[in-house]
């Protein structure tokens, strides 16, 4: 079996803010008992572990409710800091221009993300009309969010639309959610 994510994230989060929510937002999900409080070796990723699913986990998820995969992993990532989030893309699949749609192949905005990761620009410039334009403003193949915010879920069902809505009203931010793997 492949891994696979759900996503959300958050757009509007400034770097400044993103730690105070991502600790209100998981002390949300702690309380109502989605996940658990300790960390634990249940993610993929470069953090310290993540919230393994608690006894009320398959509120916030649809579809077939019997019982989350016995599989690692299958916990909560938080993302803080700069993040991309992206579904399954391939390297020809374009994304395009929201002023003229000119569009760009995906391979070629691969390096302009790499740096936004490492602190440089969230834009790119289209070629045609020379507007700048913040990536997630571009119009991508699949949902790819660029943000400071996110939630991973590792294997779980798909995402209520009741909890995001709910996540984006208590944030009072847009959201973009996403998975990735099969």
């Amino acid at each position: 079996m492949g891994e696979r994510s759900r996503w959300v994230a958050d757009v509007d989060a400034h770097p400044g803010d993103a730690p105070d929510l991502a600790r209100a937002v998981l002390g949300r999900l702690v309380g109502a008992g989605v996940v658990v409080a300790d960390r634990t070796d249940c993610v993929l990723g470069d953090v310290p572990g993540g919230y393994a699913p608690g006894p009320c986990a398959s509120t916030i998820v649809t579809g077939d409710l019997n019982g989350f995969p016995d599989v690692w992993p299958n916990g909560l990532e938080v993302d803080v800091g700069r993040t991309a989030f992206y579904g399954n893309v391939r390297e020809d699949d374009r994304v395009t221009c929201p002023h003229c749609d000119a569009w760009l192949p995906f391979e070629t905005v691969l390096p302009e993300v790499e740096g936004w990761l490492e602190g440089g620009p969230d834009s790119l410039v289209c070629a045609r009309c020379g507007t700048r334009t913040a990536f997630n403003g571009w119009g991508w193949p699949v949902p790819c969010a660029f943000a400071e915010l996110g939630l991973r879920f590792w294997n779980w069902p798909p995402l209520a639309d009741a909890f995001v809505a709910d996540l984006t009203r208590r944030l009072g931010h847009r959201l973009i959610t996403g998975h990735t793997g099969p």
